[in-house]
């Protein structure tokens, strides 16, 4: 019984099927070895095996015929003589399934937009298996379920999460001017931007919070969505003109009420127009956006040597912040370049510092300078030291985080160090069985991230 047992394990394993149990407890890796596989490793790893015990005398051995020596199949091949070692080929990863092509529905989805257009100065690698319909895809299923419109025609972008809590922020209309002026679909853009422009406070930003179609919202800017929606300005006079004045206005508002100088002479950027900033004040490192403020640099000649500083010191911060937390970057830190000390906290890399990456990745896509290279370069070494992407988001800590505002964003930092190492965080982020990009938050910054790895980012149309 035990020897039926090990041959019924044994064929199951050449021919790659399932084991039984039974079968599995009589059989051992070694003894499915073949003689011919004798020097080399099995498809289990285990330790070559040098053979069974000599069989029974076999009939003298026939000489094969000699090979074709035009190597073309079915005429030269042969069965290699026993005894010979097979050079199979390791097993490749299948990576993503393969795309659809965009239904008749999607292609008159996108027929009235401009379409998106792939940057040519550009600095970090494209991930090959991003293409334009990946991102397009992703758009379109973003706006069918984000994109709103209340009964006066207000459009907005809703906001909600798992506690069944629904709102507008002026971070979400950023993101979705973002989108839709990368998307070239401008109906959608010039709608964001009415919203945040009717709802801004007297230092000319748009209030961070308010209610769906209505109610009163919190008081106060939130600086990552400002200069969002501030590059968003500058992309879309680049693509289609008629908002210059708007973007500077913006522009010139972040640099007066959401910066903070120092007593060391340094620049800081303050979570919003009323409160963090230098010393033990409040900082967010995923709102830092230098690839911005070099832009910004550009655009406002008389305030380049503002904007150069800010970004020599935003990286100065991010870098030590980075060493601080083991590789990564915190939720929140201060303006003295101190992180968050919690990991489980306010220090962990959590549902703010995952921006982080994209905001730098850009930066380097744009620029090509070496702070942000060697920011995502420490990042990617972090990733493969804890077991690779996958391997990180098994992890039972990351039980919450398996989505793409987690697994894109680390898949970016492969941007700053190869081609190969891109394209393998994208793969697995792609090929991830347990993505849940349900909410808006996830849903959003996948179709970002999308965009900033397929090269579908531009810093200027």
């Amino acid at each position: 019984m035990a020897k039926e047992l090990e041959i019924e394990a044994c064929r199951a394993r050449r021919r790659g099927a399932a084991v039984p149990v039974l079968a599995l407890l009589a059989a051992s890796a070694a003894a499915c070895m073949s003689p011919r596989d004798d020097g080399g490793s099995n498809a289990d790893g285990a330790t070559p095996f040098t053979g069974p015990a000599p069989a029974p005398a076999a009939p003298p051995p026939v000489t094969p015929p000699a090979p074709d020596p035009s190597g073309v199949p079915g005429g030269g091949e042969t069965t290699p003589p026993p005894g010979t070692v097979l050079d199979m080929p390791a097993p490749v990863d299948p990576g993503p399934a393969p795309e659809a092509p965009l239904t008749p529905d999607e292609q008159a989805a996108l027929a009235g937009f401009d379409g998106l257009v792939r940057a040519t100065d550009w600095s970090i690698p494209v991930a090959q298996d991003i293409t334009e319909t990946t991102v397009a895809r992703a758009y379109l299923d973003w706006k069918e379920r984000f994109y709103k419109s209340c009964d006066d025609g207000t459009q907005y972008v809703l906001k909600d999460d798992y506690t069944g809590s629904e709102f507008v922020v002026s971070e979400g209309i950023a993101y979705g001017m973002l989108l839709s002026v990368g998307m070239g679909d401008r109906e959608v853009f010039e709608g964001l931007w009415a919203y945040y422009r009717d709802r801004r406070n007297g230092n000319g930003l748009m209030t961070w919070r308010f209610d769906v179609c209505g109610g009163t919202g919190d008081s106060g800017g939130a600086s990552d969505a400002d200069l969002d929606a501030a590059m968003a300005l500058v992309l879309a006079e680049s693509r289609w003109g008629g908002f210059q004045a708007d973007a500077q206005a913006l522009i010139t508002a972040i640099a007066d009420h959401e910066t903070d100088t120092c007593d060391d002479g340094s620049i800081v950027l303050k979570p919003g127009d009323g409160w963090g900033g230098c010393g033990g004040d409040t900082v967010n490192p995923s709102y830092f956006s230098p690839a911005y403020y070099r832009r910004f640099a550009q655009l406002q000649p008389e305030r380049a040597d503002f904007w150069n500083q800010f970004t020599a010191d935003t990286y100065e911060m991010l870098s030590g912040m980075q060493e601080q937390v083991g590789g990564l970057l915190p939720d929140w830190g201060f303006g003295d370049g101190r992180a968050e000390s919690d990991p489980q906290g306010r220090g962990q890399y959590g549902y703010e510092a995952v921006r982080a990456p994209w905001r730098i990745a850009l930066d380097l896509a744009w620029s090509n300078a070496e702070e942000p290279r060697a920011l995502l370069a420490r990042m990617s070494q972090t990733i493969d030291t804890r077991g690779g992407l996958t391997a990180l988001h098994d992890d039972e800590s990351f039980e919450d985080k398996r989505n793409s505002a987690f697994l894109g964003s680390l898949s970016l930092s492969g941007a700053g160090v190869s081609q190969e190492k891109l394209d393998g965080y994208v793969g697995e982020w792609l090929a991830y069985e347990d993505v849940d990009d349900s909410w808006y938050y996830q849903a959003t910054l996948r179709v970002l991230y999308l965009m900033a790895a397929g090269g579908y980012f531009p810093a200027s149309y």
